[in-house]
């Protein structure tokens, strides 16, 4: 199953050195938020558990291992996982937006920064419509 998977900006994560193009395994059956390699299906969904953090890496992966998923199947969990390539930040912004020209995450629309914005134009986060700037903003 391929998925994506946040890494600290040393390519960190729980204690374990990762490197692309590398295979990584553990003998134990995986569990969610207890034991394995925690991946999300969704690029997006990384960021329900990390930072949104330029500072950071991120990677498309394969799990190969046995895999287990939590109740709302966005992260999942493997006990063995090949670290397949780095994306690059305009990479992660483009797979966690639509439109184009937008900053931030989960943005629809064109040229907005900030989180959750749909419309265009909007700063700030959770706007609707076009050229808002603050948060919360309709029209």
């Amino acid at each position: 199953m391929k998925g994506y998977k946040v890494f600290n900006s040393d390519w960190t994560c729980r204690g374990y050195q990762y490197e692309v193009g590398k295979t990584y395994e553990m003998a134990e059956s995986p569990k969610c938020y207890e034991m394995g390699f925690h991946f999300c299906k969704r690029l997006v969904d990384c960021f329900n558990y990390y930072n949104f953090d330029p500072n950071n890496k991120v990677a498309e992966i394969e799990a190969i291992g046995e895999i287990d998923f939590n109740d709302t199947n966005s992260k999942c969990c493997t006990n063995k996982i090949v670290i397949l390539k780095e994306l690059t930040w305009a990479e992660v912004l483009d797979m966690c937006n639509t439109g184009k020209g937008n900053s931030g995450k989960r943005n629809s629309g064109n040229y907005n920064s900030g989180d959750y914005n749909c419309g265009d134009s909007n700063s700030g986060n959770y706007n609707s419509g076009h050229c808002n700037s603050g948060h919360h903003n309709t029209g």
